[in-house]
C-alpha cells in the first residue's frame, strides 16, 4: 500500500502527500506547519502554542469555533498539537466532506482572525495549562533538566514556553509570527483515505490551499543546525528535592537529529535495552535484582538534535548510586557484548506489529507521513523503515551505542522526595526479600 504514496509541490510551495486507502468511507486531512518552539525567540517563548489555540478561533469566512463545529456536525473530529519543530492540524471526516475540510484549512492558513479579545481569551487558557504542568513536580524538574541538557541550543525551551513571555505576547507579535511561518511554502498537506484518485485530490488542494499566494518575502531558515548539538560538553549531574512519594532517576545522552540514519539504530537499541518486560533493564534491574519498581527509556530525536533517555522509579531503601550503576551496566553491555539474534528478532516483530496497527487508521498513516516529512526530512523514511531493519547488522548497532551512549556526555537527574514515607521503605525491603526468597 505504502508504495502508492504520491507527492507533488504546488506552485505556491505547498507540498501535498496523498495515499488512497479503501476499506472505510473516511478521509484524513492534516496540515503540518514547519514551525514550533525551535523558531521562537526570547520574548515570545510559547507563541507557537498560542497559534494551536487561535487557529480554531475564527478566520475571514469562518466564525470562532465554527471549524470544529462543522467537522463534528458531519460526524468527523479535529485536533491539533504543538511540538518543537512542527505545529499540526488534524481533521478526519466522511470522505464526501473532503472539500469542506480543505476549505476550512485554506481559510485559516490565509485569513486568520487575530484580535486583542481572541488573544486574551487564549492567553488565560494557556496560562492555566502552564501552571497545570508546572504544578507537577516531575514535569517541572524535567523541564529544568532539559534546559541544562540543551543549554545554548534552540531546544532548551520546549513548546510550553516561558510564563513571562506568555503573559507579554502581543497582537503584533502574533501577526508577525503568522506572516513569517503560516504560509504555503512552509506547510505540508497530508491526505489519506477513501478518495477517487490522486489527480482528483491534488486538484481539490490546488483550488483551496494551492490558491493561496506565496508571500513575497523569503522564508526564514533556522540556522542553528548541527553546529550546536546538545551533549558535546561534559555531562552534568543534577539533584532536586521534590514533593513526590518515591525517588526518580533520569539519565540522558545526546542523540542525533531525527533524519540521521543513527536515529533508527538508537530506536532499536532502546527497544532492546529499556522498553517492555523482555528488555534488559526490566529483566535485570526490576525482576532479578529488584533495584527499581519500574525502569525504561525513550528517545526524543528532533529535527536538529535529540536526547536518549533512561529512567527508573525506585524505593527509598535502594541507594541511588547503586541503581545508577545498574542502569549504566545495561547500557554498557550493548557496547561491550552487542545484541543477540533473539533480540533482533524481537525488534523486527515489534516493528512489524506496530506497522500493521498503523495501517488500519487513515489518521495514523497521516501522522506518520507528516512527522517523517517535516521532522525526519522525507516521508519515505517511514515507508522504507522495514527495509532498513532487514539490512541492519549488529556492528552498526554497537557502533551507534558507543558513539551516542558515551559516559562523558551523560546528564543525570536525581529526584529525591522531600519527605521519606516509611511505608515505601518497608515495602521496598519486603519486595527485595520476597524476590530473593523465590529464586
Amino acid at each position: 500500500m505504502l508504495k502508492s504514496v504520491y507527492d507533488v509541490v504546488l506552485d505556491n510551495g505547498l507540498k501535498v502527500i496523498c495515499l488512497k486507502k479503501s476499506g472505510a468511507p473516511v478521509v484524513s486531512v492534516q496540515v503540518w506547519y514547519k514551525t514550533g518552539s525551535v523558531n521562537e525567540r526570547d520574548g515570545i517563548r510559547g507563541i507557537s502554542h498560542f497559534f494551536e489555540h487561535m487557529m480554531f478561533r475564527g478566520s475571514k469566512n469562518v466564525k470562532s469555533e465554527e471549524h470544529a463545529r462543522r467537522i463534528n456536525d458531519v460526524g468527523g473530529h479535529c485536533n491539533a498539537f504543538t511540538a518543537e519543530d512542527v505545529t499540526a492540524y488534524l481533521n478526519s471526516v466522511p470522505a464526501r466532506y473532503l472539500d469542506m475540510a480543505l476549505e476550512l484549512e485554506a481559510d485559516r492558513m490565509n485569513n486568520l482572525s487575530i484580535t486583542p479579545q481572541i488573544l486574551e481569551t487564549e492567553r488565560n487558557v494557556i496560562i492555566e495549562e502552564y501552571h497545570g504542568y508546572m504544578n507537577n513536580p516531575l514535569t517541572k524538574a524535567f523541564l529544568e533538566f532539559r534546559k541544562v541538557f540543551f543549554a545554548g541550543h534552540p531546544y532548551a525551551t520546549g513548546p510550553l514556553g516561558e510564563i513571562d513571555d506568555i503573559k507579554a505576547v502581543t497582537v503584533e507579535d502574533c501577526k508577525a509570527y503568522y506572516r513569517a511561518w503560516y504560509r504555503p511554502d512552509n506547510a505540508v498537506a497530508v491526505i489519506v483515505g477513501d478518495f477517487d484518485n490522486k489527480e482528483n485530490v491534488v486538484e481539490k488542494v490546488r483550488k483551496t490551499l494551492g490558491a493561496i499566494q506565496r508571500p513575497a518575502e523569503l522564508l526564514r531558515k533556522n540556522t542553528a543546525g548541527n553546529d550546536n548539538v546538545a551533549g558535546v560538553k561534559a555531562g552534568v549531574r543534577m539533584k532536586r528535592r521534590v514533593e513526590f512519594d518515591v525517588p526518580f532517576l533520569i539519565l540522558g545522552y545526546p542523540a542525533p537529529p531525527a533524519g540521521d540514519s543513527a536515529a533508527l539504530y538508537l530506536e532499536i537499541l532502546q527497544l532492546i535495552v529499556s522498553q517492555g518486560e523482555t528488555s534488559r533493564m526490566h529483566r535485570e534491574i526490576v525482576r532479578k535484582k529488584s533495584l527499581a519498581v519500574m525502569a525504561g527509556g525513550i528517545n526524543q530525536c528532533l529535527r536538529l538534535s535529540g536526547m536518549s533517555l533512561f529512567f527508573a522509579v525506585f524505593t527509598p531503601d535502594v541507594s541511588v548510586r547503586r541503581l545508577e550503576k545498574a542502569l549504566v551496566a545495561q547500557i554498557e553491555s550493548v557496547k561491550n557484548s552487542g545484541v543477540t539474534i533473539d533480540e533482533m528478532e524481537k525488534v523486527r516483530n515489534t516493528t512489524l506489529t506496530n506497522r500493521v496497527f498503523d495501517l488500519y487508521s487513515s489518521e495514523q498513516i497521516c501522522q506518520r507521513l507528516g512527522y517523517s516529512e517535516c521532522v525526519e526530512g522525507d516521508y519515505k523514511s517511514w515507508v522504507k523503515r522495514l527495509d532498513a531493519l532487514e539490512t541492519m547488522n549488529v556492528d552498526a548497532l554497537v557502533g551507534t551505542a558507543k558513539k551516542y551512549w558515551d559516559d562523558a556526555g551523560r546528564h543525570t537527574l536525581y529526584l529525591k522526595p522531600k519527605k521519606i514515607n516509611p511505608l515505601f521503605f518497608i515495602v521496598g525491603l519486603l519486595r527485595r526479600f520476597m524476590i530473593k526468597k523465590g529464586r
